[in-house]
């Protein structure tokens, strides 16, 4: 994998346990680092596996394209590593952040290295507002997952397309 040359923002979307996080920390140690996970359990794991790095930021939210709440669980009975979110205003374990929401919190100007592993919510985060962001984002490392689901990877396509044209 080529990587972008001295990036300073990364996020870690569906951080898990922090395994992409700190092979990226290891590759570049002065980034910015903001981890996004929902699952509360894996977010403790993840906080103590990155306790040796620094600039790194922990959000234990569900990455989704608007505020709002978020149901976390065990969806395809596939474990920890395939946590799924649905919004859901009554059932609600954790709160939703947009990536618009990441860009005002931590003010930044672009990102450069934007890691997307959400098991199937990238069907919704790349369903609507993304035209501000999407265009500052510089390179993204995405698991579209319609194997769980049909019709995650044709929004992120249609948004790529959208934003570059």
């Amino acid at each position: 994998i080529r990587f972008i040359e001295d990036p300073k923002v990364i996020i870690d979307a569906g951080a898990n346990i922090g395994l992409f996080s700190i092979l990226i920390k290891n590759k570049f140690p002065e980034a910015q680092l903001i981890c996004i996970e929902p699952d509360t359990e894996n977010f403790e794991t993840l906080k103590n596996n990155l306790l040796p790095y620094h600039d790194v930021h922990f959000e234990n939210y569900g990455l989704w394209h608007k505020q709002t709440k978020l149901k976390v669980y065990d969806k395809y009975n596939m474990g920890k590593w395939a946590m799924v979110v649905e919004e859901t205003e009554t059932e609600g374990n954790v709160n939703a952040i947009s990536i618009n929401e990441l860009i005002a919190k931590y003010q930044l100007t672009r990102i450069d290295i934007l890691k997307i592993d959400i098991e199937t919510s990238e069907k919704i985060v790349f369903s609507d507002n993304f035209s501000q962001w999407l265009p500052k984002t510089k390179m993204i490392i995405i698991e579209l997952h319609d194997w769980m689901e049909a019709g995650c990877a044709q929004p992120f396509f249609t948004a790529i397309h959208l934003s570059y044209i």
